[in-house]
């Protein structure tokens, strides 16, 4: 199960945080202009800053960790929930309403 927010100021800057779980592993990571701020690693229990030294430092409120921690069991919870939910619905597969053909070479419109 995950989830990607992004918000974004018209031209300024992209602000997005990556949230995921599964039975046995996690990811909550925030980021900005496509750079990574801050991650939580839940192998060592702690977040992590992965800026450079020479930059000015950004740093994220106190407890953090915590609720990228709190949010995982929420996940999983969640995940647990669908997974219940979707057990009985039957997979769909409609064949193509016509065939497909690939060609090995590009091809170009018009040309021989």
């Amino acid at each position: 199960l995950s989830c990607v927010l992004s918000v974004s100021a018209d031209g300024l800057h992209e602000d997005f945080r990556i949230t995921g779980c599964s039975d046995s592993d996690g990811e909550v990571m925030y980021g900005l202009d496509g750079e990574e701020l801050w991650y939580a690693d839940f192998t060592n229990k702690k977040g992590v800053e992965p800026q450079p030294s020479f930059i000015d430092h950004i740093t994220y409120v106190e407890g953090i960790y915590e609720n990228a921690e709190a949010n995982q069991q929420i996940c999983r919870g969640n995940l647990k929930n669908v997974r219940k939910a979707m057990k009985d619905f039957p997979v769909e597969q409609d064949p193509p309403s016509s065939p497909m053909i690939y060609s090995r070479d590009n091809v170009e419109l018009g040309e021989n």
